[in-house]
């Protein structure tokens, strides 16, 4: 409390108070790191420790690299895990307080049935004392003395995003290139990340990829939860979504820890991390991605993820394997069960069946064909009416038009042998 504050703005300060110290803070720290509002009481003891590891942020002069995680760590879970072999953990304090309100397996046996997740994941019920941000319990090892199955958290909200297990490669690959947990990445994230990956699809461009992804979209840090992450759209390229909702309520308070299959280790961090300047900065394109990029952006303008992540668009681009029941869609924004068990009320699509009822994917497919169907039916309805009120409109049109010909030659006929003044003025009148 004695020492000098060394700074060339603040020199003077000499055991500053606090208000003194946050007006020192602020002026250190940028705002979008350090939003006085934001934070409380308990924060401000994180604030050395975090000091290194800020998004966006870092001690002058410091490139922080991403240290060699554990085994299934992935390649940028290294850098902030709650690891033991670190020399400054990073805290979550904001993430410290939620707690999972899941408590029956029968929400667990709903997640699985809606989601069509295999058999070969674990789905388990975090603790009373697990926290979203806590490191992940240790397993026991495998039944030949294989290395453990390592468990993730995972948002409820996730799956009803566009996330499905297995990951993706391209998912795997953005959350190991950012060094953060699928469970730091906020709905409307994942939403982003399984539209490009269908945009990608049915556009022609092949594979995501993940650098012109970094190139339309740049992760950033939730304005009130510090260690959750989601995508917003570069102002220097065009807009590819929309549709995106504005707030998912409850969504840090529901999840669950999910094991992976035996010998199939998660190709993705486990553990919270930070990302890096370099992980986060706009890659240069050229080749090939740049070529995509132009695709994507001269597409068929910007696309409503409301209606574009239904289940079947998730199948197309391989996100998912097979829906196990009607309303699984991303773009429909259903609500995964509660901690009782029982599911929210959600409006369900015309012809749905009750999602858990039997059906099987041949039932799906049948359903949205039939749908299609009726679209199109109705719209070559529409399209024959047009068609028909067209030719009556024609056929008025020419039926005025032979009229006013006929008047015309009737008025134009001359009189007389067509001599005299009296009919120019009667043929010039008409014209």
């Amino acid at each position: 409390a004695t020492q000098k504050f060394k700074h060339p703005s603040h020199a003077s300060l000499h055991r500053p108070t606090p208000s003194r110290f946050r007006t020192a803070m602020s002026s250190w720290f940028p705002s979008s790191y350090y939003d006085e509002d934001d934070v409380k009481p308990a924060v401000t003891t994180h604030w050395r420790r975090d000091y290194g590891y800020g998004y966006g942020g870092g001690v002058a002069g410091e490139d922080v690299k991403p240290r060699p995680g554990p085994p299934g760590a992935g390649a940028g879970a290294g850098r902030g895990v709650h690891g033991q072999d670190d020399r400054a953990a990073l805290s979550w304090p904001a993430a410290e307080e939620f707690k999972s309100t899941l408590r029956t397996q029968e929400s667990l046996a709903g997640l699985r049935t809606r989601y069509g997740i295999p058999e070969g994941f674990g789905l388990h019920l975090a603790g009373p004392a697990q926290a979203v941000c806590a490191p992940p319990p240790p397993a026991a090892r495998g039944a030949r003395g294989g290395a453990a199955a390592v468990p993730i958290c995972v948002h409820t909200q996730a799956f009803a995003a566009g996330m499905r297990l297995p990951l993706h490669p391209f998912f795997s690959d953005a959350l190991a290139h950012f060094g953060i947990a699928p469970s730091q990445l906020a709905p409307n994230g994942w939403r982003v990340l399984a539209g490009f990956a269908v945009l990608c699809h049915f556009r022609g461009a092949g594979a995501p990829s993940l650098p012109v992804f970094r190139h339309f979209f740049a992760l950033t840090p939730l304005p009130n939860g510090k260690g959750w992450f989601s995508f917003r759209s570069r102002e220097s390229v065009p807009s590819l979504f929309t549709g995106l909702p504005t707030s998912v309520k409850g969504w840090k308070e529901e999840f669950l820890l999910v094991s992976p299959p035996p010998g199939a280790p998660w190709k993705c961090p486990v553990r919270w991390g930070s990302p890096t300047k370099e992980a986060t900065s706009d890659p240069m394109l050229a080749g090939n991605d740049a070529a995509v990029a132009c695709r994507l952006s001269q597409g068929q303008g910007v696309v409503d993820l409301k209606t574009y992540l239904s289940e079947s668009n998730l199948v197309a681009a391989k996100i998912s394997r097979a829906p196990a029941c009607v309303g699984t869609g991303a773009s429909q924004g259903a609500a995964p069960p509660t901690a009782s068990g029982k599911k929210r009320k959600v409006a369900a699509p015309a012809g749905a069946a009750v999602a858990g009822g039997g059906g099987g994917v041949g039932d799906v497919l049948r359903s949205e064909l039939r749908a299609k169907e009726m679209a199109l039916s109705k719209a070559k309805g529409e399209i024959s009416q047009l068609k028909k009120e067209l030719g009556d409109a024609k056929k008025r049109e020419l039926a005025e038009a032979q009229q006013a010909l006929a008047y015309a030659a009737q008025v134009l006929k001359p009189e007389g042998g067509g001599k005299g003044a009296g009919a120019g003025k009667r043929r010039r009148g008409a014209q």
